[in-house]
């Protein structure tokens, strides 16, 4: 796994500034969003098929246009070599590590895989929120003008292209990195005896999922970083309290 680990964040390196340049041009781009390939272009899941057992009647809601999507058709654009064969070693080996292991036995290179894999599905979200226009807040008034500007544009109250586009660019270059160490603490994880997927998470900010067929569910603060591991916990379990079934 560490080699095709490896060939994946050097393609995601090297092709930052064309596949960004794309994307900025190009919201909805037919292209790898890995490695820019325009070949063998494949649907990639942002909550990967497994890990909600490809049940097409799971959804999430937006919290910007109140728009529900099924898990099944948030997909983004990835060529067939990153999807199937790179990511799909990566998953692989990542879902037998977290069947097999119990949190306290993770070590420092399964908090890596586990870290940069919550990191690269916040950046897939990102990216849907680009792509996926606002069209009307669900349950409200169509207003016209504001119907095809992307769901990305509302992430907060006075958010900019710019913001938008720096907190991609920021997030996509998180995925080169294969060290984690300094948000080791930013990682909780526990078991859960609870038979329903859930989800949620908040831009640039946090993400949990709970996964019920590896009884463990798992919550990443995307920007801050703790030095003390109980104040996390502390804090991820105010933040499942608010949110958890919203």
């Amino acid at each position: 796994m560490d080699r095709k680990f490896g060939i994946l964040r050097t393609k995601i390196k090297q092709s930052q500034g064309v596949v960004m340049e794309r994307i900025i041009a190009e919201h909805n781009a037919d292209l790898c969003v890995l490695c820019g390939s325009t070949v063998e272009i494949t649907k990639e899941h942002i909550i990967p098929q497994w890990a909600f057992e490809a049940n097409p009647a799971k959804y999430l809601v937006s919290a910007k246009n109140n728009q529900p999507t099924t898990y099944i058709r948030a997909t983004i654009p990835a060529c067939r070599t990153c999807n199937s064969d790179l990511l799909g070693a990566f998953e692989d080996n990542l879902k037998r590590m977290l069947v097999e292991k119990e949190p306290e036995e993770f070590n420092n290179y399964d908090r890596d895989c586990i870290i940069w894999w919550l990191q690269y599905i916040g950046f897939k979200l990102q990216l849907m929120d680009l792509r996926n226009r606002f069209l009307k807040y669900k349950g409200n008034e169509y207003i016209p003008f504001l119907s095809n500007i992307p769901v990305a544009m509302f992430w907060g109250r006075d958010t900019t292209p710019g913001q938008v586009f720096r907190i991609l660019r920021k997030s996509r270059r998180n995925l080169t990195t294969k060290r984690k160490g300094n948000k080791y603490h930013s990682l909780v994880v526990f078991k859960t005896s609870n038979g329903s997927f859930h989800f949620f998470h908040k831009v640039n900010e946090f993400i949990f999922i709970e996964i019920p067929q590896i009884k463990k569910a798992f919550f990443l603060f995307y920007s801050k970083e703790f030095k003390d591991y109980e104040k996390a916990c502390e804090e991820c379990r105010e933040m499942i309290e608010k949110f958890y079934d919203r």
